[in-house]
């Protein structure tokens, strides 16, 4: 009896398939472990940054009591310095 060559042939094949399975389920592993941490930490910015936001909105407001605060305010620009104008939002002239 002949051997044929489609047997070694599907056998290769489906060992490339498994190979490749094995590849990209691991690939998909890592990435998710990795997006997990990713997760944690955009977690813990937000935390901070409503944290922070939440510090100059009261800054902001204890300086209506207490003019003391505003130079610290207005170096961070946190409120406007008295006598400033507003930035022009048109086009500059000239060009």
């Amino acid at each position: 009896m002949k051997n044929s060559p489609l047997a070694p042939l599907l056998a290769g094949a489906l060992l490339l398939i498994g190979l490749m399975t094995a590849f990209i389920s691991v690939r998909y592993y890592f990435s998710l472990k990795e997006y997990q941490k990713m997760q944690v930490e955009y977690a813990g910015i937000t935390n901070k940054r409503n944290a922070v936001q939440a510090l100059a909105n009261e800054s902001v407001e204890y300086s209506k009591t207490n003019s003391a605060i505003d130079p610290i305010l207005f170096e961070f620009d946190l409120k406007p310095k008295p006598g400033a104008t507003a930035p022009a939002t048109g086009s500059k002239p000239g060009k």
